[in-house]
């Protein structure tokens, strides 16, 4: 045996089949978002928030299939920011941690207030201090080291699948068609701009693509895995959607703080509001907690690769927890909640969560042109779908509107500072 092989990088073992990729990525990907953002896309793009969850499908696609083959090429932890430091330098590396870690602490306003939103149906409690409530203790949660088992976290995604089900089947026979009319109240604007928050539910598609190393048969699978998690979450959202807006309209819908149980109500009555929110509840408290972990792991990764302040590295000796990088993104976290606006944070999180792509698609056209090995999964017709996938995410940028292109860059600028005056 050579030198060479017997330093061979360690392979992680196949195991997963097709089926199981496709429930790791439908499970990761429904979570607490749709319960919030099917009324903010009503609000933007009326009925024709249907084709903007269409359009934000076709988004997700085209960007998941260049993030599988850059997953199998550099299949080590810290997914899009470790393989854009390693290909494009520590500058870039910085700007896609920095831009993903705001991306999270945005996306949680409105996760937070969503939560608070849909516990007033249940409570009466105002929604903002329900929002701050669940940051804090999502805090503590993490701060002491207790983790949502995966049991847990299985069960929590499997009812809001389950409740998102039951509403579309119960309150199909409801729907009035005449509730689609006008069918794009706000033009083509209105309707990208949706599409910038139905590409927010689509997160978690990503999932798939990490685990390409992981994947039997990756050429087939792994494409597979991706078009057929898209389609499963495609079909679930599109049935929300479509009964949302024909039971409870649009204006309505757009207006509402918990708007899953206000339409809910319009055909099953309060009870079936309360069960609809008490899901949206459980579901989104799970996904709050869950955005504080990856926000707080992504700043303590940029710490520990010296891209910001040292003291966010640091490990209680104890807990093994980053506490302080826990403790800042929960305080950033509990001042995104205090803003009591749920169009802010879905602006900038939705600018900010496409924008942390755009690095690694630039990664894989300079490995294209580089030539060299090929990996397990290479995406299909790259000369076609790579200048797609960036002409994509740049027009859901432009279609951000002013709020998310002025958060978003703002955001941007502040990291620039920062790295600047830290040189």
């Amino acid at each position: 045996m050579s030198a060479a092989s017997s330093q061979a990088r360690p392979q992680l073992r196949r195991a997963l089949g097709l089926h199981s990729a496709v429930a790791l990525g439908v499970g990761g990907t429904i979570g607490g978002g749709i319960f919030v953002l099917v009324g903010h896309s009503a609000a933007q793009a009326g009925p024709a928030a249907l084709l903007a969850f269409a359009l934000a499908f076709l988004a997700s696609l085209l960007i998941a299939l260049p993030y599988a083959e850059l997953a199998c090429r550099y299949p080590e932890a810290g997914g899009g920011y470790a393989f854009v430091r390693k290909v494009l330098g520590p500058g870039w590396g910085f700007l896609m941690g920095w831009i993903f870690w705001g991306a999270y602490l945005m996306v949680s306003g409105y996760v937070t207030l969503g939560f608070g939103g849909y516990l007033q149906v249940l409570t009466g409690w105002p929604a903002q201090w329900s929002a701050m409530g669940l940051v804090a203790l999502c805090a503590l949660i993490n701060l002491a080291n207790v983790r949502l088992s995966g049991l847990v976290q299985v069960l929590v995604m499997s009812l809001a699948v389950a409740g998102l089900l039951a509403f579309s089947l119960l309150g199909m026979p409801a729907v009035d068609l005449a509730r689609f009319t006008p069918a794009m109240p706000h033009g083509l604007a209105g309707l990208f701009s949706a599409a910038v928050l139905a590409f927010l539910a689509f997160g978690g598609f990503d999932m798939v693509a990490a685990a390409g190393e992981e994947i039997e048969r990756p050429e087939r699978n792994l494409p597979l895995a991706i078009l057929l998690t898209l389609a499963v979450v495609l079909f679930v959202y599109l049935m929300v959607v479509f009964v949302a807006l024909g039971t409870l309209g649009w204006q309505a819908l757009g207006a509402s703080d918990a708007p899953l149980a206000a339409a809910a109500q319009q055909f099953r009555g309060p009870a079936g509001g309360r069960a609809l929110a008490g899901v949206a509840v459980l579901t989104t408290a799970a996904t709050a907690n869950a955005v504080l972990v990856v926000a707080s792991r992504i700043s303590f990764a940029m710490a520990r690769d010296g891209l910001l302040p040292a003291v966010l590295a640091r490990i209680h000796p104890a807990t093994g927890i980053p506490r302080t990088a826990v403790l800042t993104s929960a305080a950033i976290l509990l001042l995104v909640a205090g803003f009591d606006s749920l169009p802010l944070t879905t602006a900038i999180g939705g600018f900010l969560y496409v924008a942390h792509f755009v690095p690694p698609l630039i990664v894989l056209m300079k490995l294209r042109r580089a030539g060299g090995p090929a990996p397990a999964f290479q995406m299909p017709w790259p000369k076609l779908l790579l200048p797609l996938a960036l002409g994509g995410s740049l027009l859901l940028l432009m279609s951000s509107g002013w709020l998310g292109l002025a958060g978003g860059l703002g955001w941007m600028a502040l990291g620039w500072v920062l790295r600047r005056s830290a040189a």
